[in-house]
Order: structure tokens, then sequence, then C-alpha cells
């Protein structure tokens, strides 16, 4: 990048932040526009009196307290310890000022690490285009504003640190600057693990691509940098957060998420590495070993998530059959006008960019994941249309199946032999598209993570289509 690109990319920033910042002067002193913000300014402040949180919150859950061992406050700290360290600046700045702008700053700074990340990959115009729909995308912009001081922009800033930051890793050469990048990747899912119980979404991805290379490559190529990225999280966790030891309600499944998928992945690389060595009649079919390793891996999570399913319910939302539960907008299921009113147009064109992407870079190969991506956007986007032809019970059926259709394709698509230098990128994008805007489908609290997937689409359907087709 030149001068002059690398400033387009800033001034893009800029006006992501003074879109956010819009209208925090007429908010009263100490409050916020959410509720759960208070919870953490509460928080806070107790950090920053007492250096650490208590073991319970005695204001919650009487007459026992809430133990706060199942939370993941890393939110709280970091407040209360930004104040700590800047508060000098100004006797005025207080942990309210810190926590009201926040969200606008924690979002500008993951926008700015997906921009010169993208540019570095597809140059400066296809980040440009991303940057700027992230950056005015309305569902992108109310719970990352000034005031909001909920933990979703800093969730999404540690979770796209945590992508990138490996994507990125991915790309260097072997040597001193990829054994440091790979460290970092692994402690932004630290923080990550540390922030929230939903963060194992973002971990989930890595793991996604290291099957991917797992599935491609006939070596245990870079298996010590990738046990490096799982030590810098998976020991600390478990040894610092009693949620990942013994946890229950809203934390009950958290080490399932977090610290399981990425110990499976290595204990696969480990299985074949010592099958190879000892049974050389396998070492011409190393690729077909790991597509039974990897087929015997997700069968043990489809069993896990079976034989739990009877406390997914509960641990989600405990009284969500309740009629103050079913009151609360966020965990309702949105129709096609909330997702017109949040993205416009830009799902409908994000949904085609990625199912171009697929057929750009895979061919014919990619010919069935187009059609599973088209079956999964057409029962969630297209969801109350759907319903209105065939049912609720069909849709969510059909719904279920593209997500196993997507899978199997993704599958396909991993026997062709020519690798493309940004397809860990897009498989990335992919995973991101599908986890967040599945679970956004049966909630609307997490389609601010969608975001991202559906410019990275909309870029790839207004930039390489016309490209491609000229």
């Amino acid at each position: 990048m030149n001068f002059y690109q690398k400033i387009l990319l800033c001034a893009i920033l800029l006006l992501a932040c003074w879109i956010r910042m819009q209208g925090v002067s007429r908010l009263p002193h100490g409050q916020f526009t959410s509720n759960d913000a208070y919870l953490f300014a509460g928080q806070a402040q107790e950090i920053a009196e007492r250096g650490v949180l208590p073991a319970r919150d005695m204001r919650r859950w009487l007459p026992h307290g809430r133990d706060n061992g199942q939370l993941f406050p890393l939110y709280a700290y970091a407040i209360a310890y930004t104040h700590k360290t800047i508060g000098w600046v100004s006797p005025k700045l207080t942990l309210y000022h810190i926590q009201v702008y926040a969200s606008a700053i924690c979002f500008t700074l993951g926008l700015g690490v997906v921009c010169f990340f993208l540019a570095r990959v597809y140059g400066v115009v296809f980040a440009a285009i991303v940057a700027l729909l992230l950056a005015t995308l309305p569902g992108s912009i109310e719970r990352s504003a000034a005031g909001f001081g909920d933990r979703d922009a800093w969730c999404w800033m540690l979770g796209i640190f945590a992508v990138t930051s490996y994507l990125y890793k991915e790309s260097i050469e072997p040597g001193r600057r990829r054994w440091i990048a790979t460290a970092l990747a692994g402690f932004t899912v630290f923080l990550g693990g540390l922030s929230w119980e939903g963060f194992g979404f973002f971990a989930l991805m890595i793991v996604g691509v290291k099957l991917w290379k797992f599935c491609t490559t006939d070596t245990e190529q870079q298996l010590k940098a990738y046990l490096l990225w799982m030590l810098m999280f998976v020991p600390w966790l478990y040894l610092i957060s009693p949620a990942y030891r013994s946890g229950y309600g809203f934390s009950t499944h958290v080490a399932a998420l977090v610290l399981l998928p990425p110990l499976t992945v290595f204990a696969l690389y480990g299985i074949r590495y010592l099958l190879l060595k000892s049974i050389e009649q396998l070492r011409p079919h190393s690729q077909k070993l790991a597509w039974g390793l990897t087929l015997l891996g997700i069968a043990a999570g489809i069993g896990y998530i079976f034989m739990q399913s009877g406390t997914f319910a509960e641990t989600a939302y405990p009284f969500r059959e309740s009629e103050l539960m079913q009151n609360v907008g966020e965990l309702a299921d949105p129709n096609f006008s909330y997702w017109t009113g949040r993205y416009g147009a830009v799902f409908v064109l994000g949904s085609l960019g990625l199912i171009t992407a697929c057929l750009h870079l895979w061919k014919w190969k990619g010919l069935p994941l187009a059609l599973s991506l088209s079956l999964f956007v057409g029962t969630t986007f297209f969801r109350t249309q759907v319903n209105g032809w065939i049912g609720v019970d069909t849709c969510n059926a059909l719904f279920f199946i593209s997500l196993g259709l997507t899978g199997l394709s993704i599958g396909i698509a991993c026997l062709r032999k020519e690798v493309a230098k940004d397809e860990l990128v897009t498989l990335a994008t992919l995973a991101w598209f599908l986890l967040w805007v599945g679970l956004s489908r049966g909630g609307k609290r997490h389609d601010f993570f969608i975001g991202l997937p559906l410019a990275y689409g909309t870029a790839w359907l207004l930039w390489f289509s016309p490209v491609h087709l000229i």
C-alpha cells in the first residue's frame, strides 16, 4: 500500500468512529443505552476499589448471591485498569467515560485490523468496500455506538484479532516472526475466553481452518506451531477460570466449546502421525486416513450434542419459556423486515457474494457448496416467506439439513488439489457466516456479528465478479 491508500483506509476508520460518537452528548450522565452495561459498570467500580471482584455478588440472586467465578469479567477489568492507567490525564475522566466510549473505540480498532488485513490479501479497493459497509450498516452500529456500554464490540474486536492473527501467521514464512504471530493469536483467544462464554465460536473458525489443512496435506506440517497456539490459552483458561473446570448455568458447556475442539484436532494430528510412522503401508493413503479420523472427530462432537441436548435449552436462556423472557426483544426470532431494516439489500448481496466466491475458488467442486449455501440462506433470511409456503417445521428441518449438506460440501471442495492463496480467508469467512447467521436465526442479539461475512461477500460480488466476467 502506498501513502494515499493508507490515508483512504484511515479516513474510513475515522468515519466509522465519528458515526458511532453521534448523540453521546445527549445521553444523561451515568446512563447507558443498554441494560447489561450497568452490570459491567458495577463490576468495574468494585474492581477499581478492591483490585479484584469478590467471590460472590451479594447484590444479586439473594440471599446467597451470584457466583462470580462463573462469570467472564475481563471486560470489566479492562475498563477499571484502563482508567487506572490513563486516569491521570484528567481528574474529570471517570470509569463511566471509559465505558461510554469503549464500544466505539473497540469496534474501530477491530475494523482497522480487518481493513489492513484484507488490503494485504485482496487490495485496497476490496478492503475499502468491506470497511465502508461495516462503518455504515445499521446492524453494525447499534451495539458498537458510544453509550451502549455492553461488551459486544469488545468481543467482536477480540474475535477479529483472534481470527485475522491466525490467518496472518499462516501466510508468514517459517521463522521467528511466525512463532511470535502464533503466540499472539493464541493469547488473543485466551483474552476472549475470559471475556464471554460464546467466544468459543470464534475459536471454532480457527479449528475449522486447521481441519481443512489436516485433510488437504500429507504430513503434520507446522504441528509445533499449532501446539504453541493451543498452549497459549487451553491450560490457562482451565486453571484461571472456575467456569472451565466446573461450569454450570450459562457456563455449562463453555469448556466443551472452547477447549475440547482444539484438543481434538491436536489428537487427530497425533494419531495420524503415529499411525503413519508405525505402519508404512498407510503412508500413500495419508489423506484418506485424515478423512476417516476427521469423520470420527465430527461424529464424537455430534454425539456430545445429542447426549447434552436436554441441557442446552436450560443453559442458553433458563427461563425463556416464561412470559417475561418471551417479551425480551433481543431473544426473539428475526423476520424478513428485521433483516431489511438492519442490513438493507446487503444480506442478499453478501450471501450471493459468498456463493460466488465458492464457485470462483473451487469451480465445479464448489457447486454442491453453492447449492447448500443457497438452501441455508433461503431458510434463514427468507424464513418468513418459506414458512408460509411449506410450514414452520419443514423450514426448520431444511435449515438443519442445509447445515449438514454445507459441511459435506466443504469436504467435497477439499478434494481440489490446487490451493488458492485466499482460500483460508474465504473458509474462515464461511465458518463465521454459518455460525453467527445460524445463531442469529434463533435470536436477534447475535446479528451484530454477521456484518463482517456479509460485507466480505458483497465485496466479492462488487469487485471480483465484474473482473471475472470481463
